[in-house]
């Protein structure tokens, strides 16, 4: 019997956004797929960021994903089993399942680029490309205006993240990123 392979779930979003002008958070309903239904854009700045509802917690039945104060959630590394429960509920595809040891990885899924993405949210990449200018393997790519990394090209080196000038790229292990 082969040896089941670990894998755990990952945000691509760290929040920063502020929510639009007039949404009150405290006036929200408490599950994501509500929220959009009542804000089919989303209730932040960035269109393409956690709503903060709460949908993937409540999907885990690991209390593995903790969502405190609307914002994106925390993943704990060693409850999560990498079920995909919450990558299901996630109505913005922000959470992702990776392997544990893949541990550089964007903490971004906006699609916009330069000045509306800096203006859109405060931890969002501006595409400058400098994560692909210092990429060793080659592995690191912006792709529809956010930075994909080639799980089979990178070689976790952490150059992207050291050098990323957002803190986009982030060292899941909490070494090597900029805050």
């Amino acid at each position: 019997m082969a040896k089941r392979i670990r894998k755990i779930s990952y945000v691509r979003c760290r929040g920063g956004s502020p929510l639009l002008e007039g949404i009150d958070r405290a006036s929200l309903p408490g599950n994501c797929s509500e929220i959009l239904q009542l804000f089919p854009n989303g209730i932040n700045k960035c269109r393409y960021g956690c709503l903060g509802g709460g949908s993937c917690e409540a999907a885990c039945h690991l209390a593995a994903i903790r969502v405190e104060d609307g914002g994106p959630p925390v993943i704990d590394r060693e409850k999560c089993v990498g079920c995909g429960l919450c990558v299901r509920v996630c109505p913005q595809n922000l959470i992702e399942i990776i392997l544990p040891d893949r541990n550089i990885q964007p903490k971004c899924s906006s699609r916009d680029t330069g000045k509306a993405a800096r203006d859109a949210c405060g931890n969002s990449c501006i595409t400058c490309r400098i994560c692909e200018k210092v990429c060793p393997a080659e592995a690191i790519h912006i792709e529809d205006g956010r930075p994909v990394i080639d799980p089979a090209e990178c070689i976790c080196c952490g150059m992207c993240a050291v050098k990323c000038p957002r803190g986009v790229i982030r060292d899941s292990n909490g070494i090597m990123t900029v805050d």
